[in-house]
């Protein structure tokens, strides 16, 4: 390894434990070890395969890991399902922080699922799998505590399709820009019970709000 990927390496182990600590998120050396190698990945898969917009690793930081680890503290349960992850957002950076719970991606994009099984074997992540498969189609075996979605679709959209896969008590988590205001009274219309949240994610200069939907009794 040069000099200069050293550098770049130790600039953002510093700054990803600088902003997980301005999240209260807590982290072990190895799981700051895999974000790093995780955004290399995707860095690299980038050049050819076009996964994200974002394929600059300082804006990786704020718009990919610290985005996806800002949900971590409304996570409650065993169990999650992302879906739409793309290229494993929020799902694979919960799982690389969350070793006991159990992450599953739905995309259904095969190069977007190709690459997350390939950056979960890389960074041997026991708790992650994923299912190359339209959400609408897929039928768990066991229903999840938590159902995510980053940048989906419509929160109807995301409810009505995925909800063949919440447990009873278990709880939607829509990740979200500004509050989505007309989205949320098709909730109330649905008599889905619901809370937004805002968040402050470091390094990122946009608002950022999560709408968490208890699943319907």
């Amino acid at each position: 390894m040069n000099d200069k990927s050293t550098a770049t390496q130790e600039m953002l182990t510093e700054r990803i434990k600088h902003g997980l600590d301005a999240l209260d998120v807590s982290y072990g050396d190895e799981a700051i070890e895999k974000l790093v190698s995780y955004m290399e990945l995707l860095a690299e898969w980038n050049k050819t395969h076009n996964l994200t917009a974002v394929d600059d690793l300082e804006q990786m930081l704020s718009i990919h890991i610290f985005d996806s680890a800002s949900i971590k503290p409304y996570i409650k349960g065993a169990s999650l399902l992302d879906v739409g992850s793309g290229a494993g957002l929020p799902g694979m950076i919960l799982a690389i922080l969350s070793p006991a719970l159990e992450v599953t991606s739905v995309e259904s994009r095969n190069k977007k699922a190709q690459f997350q099984m390939f950056a979960a074997n890389k960074l041997r992540l026991k708790n992650f799998k994923v299912e190359n498969v339209r959400i609408e189609e897929f039928e768990p075996k066991e229903k999840f505590a938590i159902v995510t979605s980053r940048a989906f679709s419509s929160i109807e959209n995301f409810v009505s399709s995925s909800k063949q896969t919440l447990a009873p008590n278990g709880r939607w988590l829509a990740m979200k820009g500004v509050v989505p205001q007309e989205e949320l009274k098709v909730l109330k219309k649905m008599n889905l019970k619901f809370d937004t949240f805002a968040l402050k994610v470091p390094e990122l200069d946009a608002q950022r709000n999560l709408v968490v939907i208890s699943a319907p009794k």
